[in-house]
Formats: C-alpha cells, structure tokens, sequence
C-alpha cells in the first residue's frame, strides 16, 4: 500500500514536471521577449538619461547670440595674453576659432604707424579671411558682419601717441582739430572704414542707442570694443568670474555718487550727469547716497557694501579707494571722471582706473589721453543701459559722444550687472537689497513716498539700509528734519562701527547745514564715545577741528 503511494506521488510529481515544462516552453519564449522589451526600453531610458544631460551641458556651454559675435584679441608676443584669451573664451562659451592673436608691442603706448601695421590691418584682414567681415572689394565697405563686440585682452597696447606729421582735421573746432592722440580701443572702433582712414575723432554711430548692437542689421561695421585689462592677469581673471557671479546671484549693494555741487558753468554737465544717475538708481531701487560737496569723499570715510561708484575730480585715486583694504562687492561698477583716468592700466596707485580694478571693480569707464569734458562718457546714459539690460559693452559706447578719440571701456564686453532683475529663477527669500527694490518699485520708484514701508521693512528685519537710503532721499528732496528723523531711527537698530559712524556723518552734515553747531558738536562727541573705525580717526578729528578752530597766538599789545 505503502509502495503504491510512494509510486503514485512520484508518478504525480513528474507529471506535473512535465506540465510544468510545457508551460514554460510555453512561456519563455513571452518571458524574453518581455525581458528584450523592457531591457530594450531600459536602455532606451539610460540612452535619453545620457543625451539629456549631454544636450544640458552643451546648452550650457554653447555661446549666447552676443558671444557667437564676439572675437577675443591677444597679443601672440605675450603668453599671458593668450593663457587670458583662452580663459576668457572658455568662461563665455565663445568658440576657440574666434581667438586672434596678432603680434603686437609690448608697451602700453605705441604710435600710429605700429597700430596700423600690427593691429588694424592685420586684424581687418583677419576678419576678411575668416569670413567673419563681407568686404566690398571695389570700395573697401563692410557689407555683412558676423562679428559685433571685440574683448582686447591683456597685453593688447592701451593708446596711441600724437602723431606731428598728420595733417590737422580743419573740419573741427581748433582744440580738437589738432588731436590725433587716441585709445586704441576707440580707433578699432572705425575699424570697418574704408581704409587708410586719417586719425582724428569721429561721430560715434552707436551714442545714445537704445537698440541691441546684434539687432543693428544696418550699420554692419560697428563694433563695440572693450578690454579685459588691469594691473595683473590675476585681476583680470577676478574680473571675468565676479562679472559671472553677479550676473548669476545680481549686483546688490549701495550706489555710491560723489558729484561737486556745481550748477552753471560749462563744467555742470558733469554734475548733471551725476546727479542723473543718482535719479536713474533710486527708480530702479539702487539704494543710493550722494555727496554733493566740492571735495571728494574724503579719507576714512565708511564706503561699506559698494556696489556702484560715480564721481569726480581728483588726477589719482584718493580717499576711502586709495585704501589697499578697501574692496567692492563682487561685479562692481565704478568710475571717476577724469582726463587721464586711464593713462596706464598698470599702476594700483595712478589714475583710477587701475586702482579701482585693483579693489575689486569688475568694470570701469576711463580716458587715455585729455577728453574734453563733453567728450567723455555720459554716466546717466551708462547706468541707464546698464539697468536696462545692456551689455557692459554696449552701454559704454552709448554714453560715449566720439570714437577715434581717448575713450576705454575697461571690462568683459558681454557683462550684464543686472541680468537678474529679470532671470526666472529668482530665490523665493528674498535679501534686503532686492527687498529693498520691491519696496521702492511697487511705488513707482518714488523712495520718499514708500516711507512707511520702508521704515516697516527696517524694523522687521533689524536692517538700517533701509532707513540710510530713506533719509538720503529725504534730504535731496530738501526734507532735512525727516531725513534726521530717519538717520536717528536708524542709528537705534546699527550696531556696525563702520555704518554708525557714516550714519553719524550724515546726520551731523545736516545740523552743519542748518546752521545748528552747538547740535552737530554733540553729534561729534556722541561719535567720539563709540568705537571708530582706525582709518576714520583722522577724518573725525579733522571735522572736529573744522567745527571748532584751534585758536591763533594772541596779538601783542602795542
């Protein structure tokens, strides 16, 4: 009985077996063609993965329209100049094959005929072979072009001397007909002319536009020039990551105008172009101070948090920047007006177009040569772009009257400081700058009119910027005692030395300007028991000396 169990169990095992393998010679055949499908659709997903991230690194290091039209000038006799190029292109996506190298001196000044014969024509015909520049060979015009902005690297001449031998351009007033001195920058500039092309200044083409340089389908020799320069390659690297970063993260920070109070007289133009941009910032809600007293801003006074400076008009960096310690903020824009600001890019201490490079300044307007006043760049105009989205390039020669003439602009050509204001990808916590901005906006840019909300936004966020730009709006629209008001309210939240002691300048100059010394002697005394910056000792103690004289020796009895 045992035995029949065990047989039949077995006999049932191996016919399920059998079952069993029909089934599965059955289904196996389903079973990989299955596994082939999904193995199919997983490398498939795997090959989209890769192609995804492929194409996402592609896009993000192919060039953007303005790059795609920039050429990179390096002098080949300088291997620093080309390790900068080549930097420079692979920080902008810009393709290797548009670096030109052209075997350049090495000197910052080089005369008329070494600028034709190793910069202009070889780099015209450059442009010609590369098929970079359509030339109308009977007339020498450019008909096409396929190139816009050009970034001089370093090593690059900066100017071209005087030349007695030209022949003076009798087309113009006297002062000027005599000049053929120039900034090599502003002579490539009216590279695409029909050459040879005599020296002396021409009308800007490209002053006061409002157009995107790319867009200018008829004017297709312009070309907007700009360099990567300063008073070592290692700046002019910082230069192109922090024109990066600001770009990215935006330009936040104080706007800094240090203008001379000049109304009437034919220097007031510079003034005016000041106190314009100053307007120009506060609408768009840069929270701004301007220092509208002949002097520039003086040694040890607190620049803190310096995003943008404008002023003039001093031969060499002084004050706060001629410190070595002092530094913008990453992307920094700051220029100062004045004849021979750029004279040399190599010297942190002469001029000021070096210095303010050498503190951390991202981009900077100059002059090589004497400009004449009206000749120089309109900084209204400049920050004006600049906030409209213009690039660092295109603002410069907006703002510029003349080309051919002493003009630079000094700084990655493609810079834009305020591309944020308008990236999608904006934090969803706001920093006080930008809240700062939202505040200012949402009241059409009227700063004094968002006062409450501007005091509101100080003391939920423990931040006195909100009421030091309150009151220096306050105080330019003639509202003097709500300007203390504000600078008193704000002193109760700073806690910085730094700004504590700015902010008690401030107030002081306001009681000095209302003729109330006994108050602004007590507001220097109150400064005097607090911790004051080392550098700003001097600066107080001036003031105090200013306020109240040491007496004189006594005159003798006769």
């Amino acid at each position: 009985m045992r035995t029949r169990q065990v047989t039949n169990f077995y006999a049932q095992v191996c016919i399920s077996i059998s079952l069993l393998s029909v089934h599965a010679a059955r289904m196996l055949p389903r079973f990989f063609r299955n596994f082939r499908r999904h193995l199919t659709r997983g490398w498939r997903l795997v090959w989209m993965g890769v192609l995804v991230v492929a194409w996402g690194r592609a896009a993000a290091q192919s060039p953007s329209p303005e790059a795609a039209a920039t050429i990179v000038v390096f002098n080949s006799s300088d291997p620093q100049s080309l390790d900068l190029a080549k930097y420079y292109a692979k920080r902008r996506a810009i393709p290797q094959e548009r670096l030109i190298g052209l075997a350049a001196p090495l000197t910052e000044e080089i005369s008329r005929q070494e600028y034709n014969t190793t910069l202009a024509a070889p780099l015209r015909a450059e442009l010609i072979k590369r098929k970079l520049w359509t030339e109308n060979p009977s007339t020498g015009d450019i008909l096409d072009s396929r190139v816009r902005f050009v970034a001089l690297i370093r090593g690059i001449p900066l100017k071209i001397r005087a030349d007695e031998t030209i022949a003076p351009d009798r087309s113009q007033p006297e002062p000027i007909a005599l000049r053929n001195e120039a900034s090599v920058d502003s002579e490539l500039m009216t590279l695409s002319l029909s050459p040879p092309r005599p020296a002396g200044i021409l009308e800007n083409p490209y002053f006061r536009r409002y157009t995107p340089v790319i867009e200018l389908a008829a004017l297709p020799g312009v070309l907007l020039v700009a360099r990567l320069d300063a008073t070592d390659p290692i700046i002019v690297r910082a230069m192109i990551d922090d024109s990066l970063v600001a770009e990215r993260d935006g330009l936040w920070g104080w706007g800094y105008v240090d203008a001379r109070g000049i109304t009437s007289g034919s220097y007031s133009e510079g003034d005016r172009w000041l106190v314009g941009a100053v307007a120009s910032m506060r609408k768009q809600g840069i929270p701004t101070f301007l220092d509208s007293s002949e002097p520039t801003l003086a040694a040890g006074f607190p620049v803190t948090d310096a995003a943008v400076y404008y002023g003039w008009y001093a031969s060499s960096v002084n004050g706060p920047f001629a410190d070595f310690g002092f530094r913008f903020r990453p992307g920094g824009i700051a220029v100062h007006i004045h004849s021979f600001s750029a004279a040399t890019l190599r010297d942190p201490q002469q001029g000021w177009a070096g210095p303010l490079l050498a503190r951390g300044a991202s981009a900077t307007l100059g002059n090589v040569y004497e400009p004449y006043l009206s000749l120089t760049a309109d900084l209204q105009i400049f920050q004006d772009r600049l906030m409209a989205g213009f690039t660092l390039a295109e603002s410069g020669w907006a703002a510029t009257r003349g080309v051919s003439w002493m003009s630079v602009v000094i700084g990655d050509p493609l810079y834009r400081p305020y591309a944020a204001w308008r990236s999608p990808n904006r934090p969803t916590k706001l920093s006080s700058w930008e809240t700062y901005r939202q505040i200012v906006r949402a009241a059409d840019g009227q700063v004094v009119a968002a006062a409450d909300k501007l005091r509101a936004a100080a003391r939920r966020l423990n931040n006195s910027m909100f009421l030091e730009a309150l009151a220096a709006a306050q105080l330019d629209a003639g509202q003097q005692d709500a300007a203390l008001a504000s600078l008193s309210e704000a002193l109760k939240i700073e806690s910085r030395p730094p700004v504590r002691f700015r902010l008690g300048l401030e107030e002081y100059a306001i009681l000095r300007a209302q003729g109330k010394t006994r108050e602004a002697t007590k507001t220097l005394s109150r400064i005097a028991t607090e911790e004051v910056p080392a550098q700003s000792r001097a600066l107080l103690s001036a003031l105090y000396e200013n306020i109240n004289p040491t007496p004189g020796p006594t005159p003798k009895m006769r």
